[in-house]
């Protein structure tokens, strides 16, 4: 009996031996288990990470890029426009000048023409008053001896010179009246033309005027359009970022849910 009870509390301590080896075996294989998915949920955890740095990179490049795009294309409308307008001006003052030099040449054949028929007045004028002077002077000198008394030859001698000299003053007369008119004609051409020239002017700097007002607005709306569309991106970026942070969380989340999953695996 002794045998046997020594017998039976060897096997038992062979027994329980055994089972703390196999717990021994199996915690050991648990912590290298464990120690396995730790590593490997760094790992995921770092390759998660990594990736959502690289993906977060790509995008703000890409929206960088994005708002550089739009900049871009509003600095080219707005040097599109300004080159428009630039050739516009160009243009216009062009025609402008050409207006201008039309007006002075056409003021300037007025004058050409003016002083010719002038000039042809003025030499005319002494061989009109000398015809004129000499029928006056006969008519004069018939009337003389018409109503010439006997013994009357002086004072008709006295009044044909007095008649010569009125003839004479006459002459100077006419020849001032002449150069006075042709003075303010000369004059009231020459205000004429300046007033048109003035009138072209005024109506030549509304148009520019109106063509600068004209470019002023184009640009507000250039600039209005640029503000609108970098505020509706602005809007939609914001969803993006959003969007993508909620993406990378619900990654982040997936890949925990799946390593807590694994790890009440291995304790059961």
């Amino acid at each position: 009996q002794r045998r046997q009870r020594l017998d039976a509390e060897h096997a038992e301590r062979e027994r329980a031996f055994v089972a703390s080896l196999a717990d021994a075996s199996d915690a050991l294989l648990r912590r290298i288990h464990e120690n396995h998915r730790d590593r490997q949920a760094l790992a995921d955890t770092q390759y998660l990470q990594q990736r959502q740095q690289i993906m977060r990179t790509r995008e703000a490049a890409l929206w960088e890029l994005e708002e550089k795009q739009i900049h871009e294309r509003h600095q080219l409308a707005k040097r599109q426009l300004k080159d428009e307008f630039l050739l516009r001006r160009h243009q216009m003052l062009v025609r402008h000048d050409k207006e201008l030099e039309q007006i002075k040449r056409k003021n300037q054949r007025k004058e050409e023409e003016l002083a010719k028929c002038q000039a042809l007045e003025k030499r005319s004028l002494p061989k009109r008053i000398r015809a004129e002077q000499k029928a006056r002077e006969m008519m004069f000198r018939e009337s003389l001896r018409i109503s010439a008394a006997p013994g009357s030859h002086e004072d008709e001698r006295e009044r044909l010179k007095k008649f010569q000299e009125n003839e004479k003053r006459r002459y100077r007369a006419e020849q001032q009246r002449l150069a006075t008119k042709h003075a303010k004609a000369r004059e009231e051409l020459k205000a004429a033309g300046e007033a048109l020239l003035r009138e072209l002017e005024q109506y030549q700097n509304e148009k520019r005027k109106a063509l600068m007002n004209h470019e002023s607005n184009k640009m507000k709306t250039v600039e209005e359009r640029y503000a609108g569309v970098l505020k509706e991106w602005r809007a939609t970026l914001g969803d993006r970022k959003m969007s993508s942070n909620t993406s990378a969380s619900n990654s982040t989340t997936t890949r925990r849910n799946s390593a807590e999953k694994s790890k009440i695996e291995v304790c059961t």
